[in-house]
């Protein structure tokens, strides 16, 4: 009898305490737009990344593009943890079509929802590999 009651216990507090789940990192929404050389990104995506060498290491985020507003909470997307990120962005033409723009940004964002709009400049736009 004793051994079944520590054994509830342990259960119990098990389950209180989530035992065996992972807590979901805190996620905030994101939007704004997204520009390429001051031209709405037709469409595209953009990721949030906790910036590593500002010691933040909240839950990554991701936002679809499309006629250049971008927004963490639309269909597809996914909230950021919130403080320094490095945002790429990667922007099409159209769906399927032919790309405009990859960039990368270290950028400090609040610990809540936020608003950012993002510029990418024609002259620095630059995919891997290669040349706009």
């Amino acid at each position: 009898m004793r051994v079944q009651v520590i054994a509830f216990a342990v259960l119990a507090g098990c389950l209180a305490l989530g035992c065996g789940k992972d807590a979901e990192p805190t996620r905030n929404r994101v939007s704004g737009k997204a520009t390429f050389d001051g031209k709405p990104i037709p469409f595209g995506d953009v990721l949030f990344t906790p910036d590593a060498t500002k010691k933040n290491s909240g839950a990554q985020g991701i936002a679809n593009i499309r006629d250049g507003r971008f927004d963490t909470a639309a269909p597809g997307g996914k909230g950021y943890g919130g403080g320094p990120a490095v945002i790429r962005v990667t922007g099409f033409d159209r769906e399927g079509g032919k790309l405009l723009c990859e960039q990368e940004f270290q950028v400090e964002l609040p610990p809540g929802d936020a608003t950012h709009d993002i510029d990418v400049p024609k002259g620095k736009a630059k995919p891997p590999g290669g040349d706009i």
